[in-house]
């Protein structure tokens, strides 16, 4: 999920460990670290509009940004579930994948 506190916008969601991770620490390769880091600084820069993006297709395709990134994620970590908080569909990423 967006953090605007984070390096990396990336939430462990297990009781015991709660709270933001660090991507290198669990593999993740730099580019898709990168690509997450900028994916969550698109969301930083409106903080100062009370987190509203200029209209509702600059909002979509940051959404569908970031399942993507969420499905990269997946693919990088496949032994660990991934979830994406941005759109509302409680399922994990994996069993959004085909039809």
């Amino acid at each position: 999920m967006a953090e605007y506190m984070s390096d990396d916008p990336v939430w462990d969601s297990d009781p015991e460990n709660m709270g933001p991770v660090v991507l290198r620490d669990l593999g993740v390769s730099e580019q898709l670290v990168q690509r997450l880091r900028a994916w969550n600084d698109r969301f930083g820069a409106i903080a100062l509009t009370d987190f509203e993006f200029a209209g509702a297709d600059e909002e979509l395709s940051w959404r569908q940004d970031g399942l993507t990134l969420a499905y990269d994620l997946q693919n990088e970590l496949p032994d660990i579930e991934i979830s994406y908080a941005q759109d509302g569909d409680p399922r994990p990423v994996r069993d959004r994948r085909g039809p």
